[in-house]
């Protein structure tokens, strides 16, 4: 099966997040909320430890994506996704994509990335002109 067939499945990636590479996130992309990086700030929020940057995780779908369709995706792709459940330190995740459409040199595929318990964290779609 090609890569552009409905049906294909993209190869998942698996990534522990830390509180190093958030902190390196949070200073490389200047989005400093306290709520990733300070978790004495953090135990007074609702979610009562540090959390992830959605973007930063978002953007992991972006790289299984990149892997896959390399400047396909890059010069043509688009991505839209929903922020189900915060992704803490220590959590393991994993990437999903499918690709669920495909006529007139574009593609659609779901995409997603759940979490080592199970959980749902991103879900959402991508299409790809080709």
């Amino acid at each position: 099966m090609n890569k552009y067939q409905k049906g294909y499945k993209l190869k998942s990636q698996a990534m522990t997040i830390t509180q190093d590479k958030v902190i390196n996130y949070a200073y490389s992309s200047g989005d400093k909320n306290p709520i990733h990086i300070n978790s004495e700030f953090a135990k007074k929020t609702l979610f009562k430890k540090t959390i992830a940057h959605g973007m930063m995780i978002g953007a992991f779908l972006g790289e299984m994506l990149f892997n896959e369709y390399g400047d396909t995706w890059l010069t043509s792709g688009s991505i839209d996704i929903k922020f189900k459940s915060p992704i803490y330190m220590d959590e393991t995740i994993e990437t999903y994509g499918e690709v669920v459409n495909s006529e007139n040199n574009i593609i659609k595929l779901n995409v997603s990335i759940t979490k080592n318990d199970g959980t749902e964290a991103i879900k959402g779609y991508a299409r790809i002109k080709f």
